[in-house]
């Protein structure tokens, strides 16, 4: 009796793999020699039809030129896409210094459960600088994040294509020993640059409710009283 084997989907089994890594820094270059590089927070395919989306945190994903026809493994964390519309990508993997989403440790609804330590201190200047690490909520839904997305847009100046890279929020207020940490500077952080990108001064009476301003008022002063060495 003869036996029917299916195709094997290359593109689908790399990009499970790849799922175990946080971070790709993708270079591209198309048919007329034209290149391009980003950065990715998760590759997947999108569809149907063997598209790559490659996702950038709470910024514009960038897709593939096409489906993914050919799988080039390089080494364990490179691995060369090429696309129906003769685009190669080059993917490099790691793993960032950020929470494993698959282990939920925080909660989107609970700031203070997001703090990243490993980003968040005090200043040179004597701030308190504060990394939200979105990946300590989990595993959070397309909807959800395209909230975050269009709150960052609309809020904290995201919207600039310049800006359209992985990033996350920061917080950032004066040091001054009170606890008040009055006016509190909020903004968009580059995971891709590691540096700050934008940033909007808000006063707590007429920016937040009660209940808002306590919260941010105690995830400043919980960093403010662990830290005791500059970050920069």
């Amino acid at each position: 009796m003869k036996t029917t084997v299916k195709s094997v989907n290359k593109p689908l089994i790399a990009a499970a793999y790849l799922s175990r890594f946080n971070w790709f820094n993708v270079s591209t270059e198309d048919t007329t020699g034209k290149t391009s590089s980003f950065c990715a927070t998760k590759i997947y395919m999108s569809d149907d039809f063997g598209h790559f989306e490659f996702e950038r945190q709470f910024a514009n994903p960038k897709y593939s030129n096409g489906k993914i026809e050919e799988v080039i493994p390089v080494s364990e964390n490179k691995i060369l896409f090429l696309s129906k519309g003769g685009t190669v990508y080059t993917v490099e993997a790691t793993n960032k210094a950020l929470a494993d989403c698959n282990i939920a440790s925080g909660s989107k609804d609970d700031p203070a459960s997001l703090i990243d330590w490993h980003r968040s201190g005090l200043t040179e200047a004597g701030e308190v600088f504060i990394v939200l690490d979105f990946n300590k909520a989990g595993q959070i839904s397309g909807k959800d994040s395209g909230k975050i997305k269009s709150f960052v847009n609309s809020n904290l100046d995201g919207k600039p294509q310049s800006r359209q890279h992985c990033r996350t929020i920061y917080i950032k207020a004066a040091s001054d020993k009170t606890g008040h940490f009055d006016p509190v500077v909020i903004g968009l952080y580059s995971l891709e640059s590691e540096t700050v990108l934008t940033g909007k001064t808000f006063f707590y009476d007429v920016s937040f409710s009660e209940a808002e301003s306590d919260i941010i008022r105690a995830m400043l002063k919980a960093v403010e009283e662990e830290s005791n060495i500059p970050l920069f």
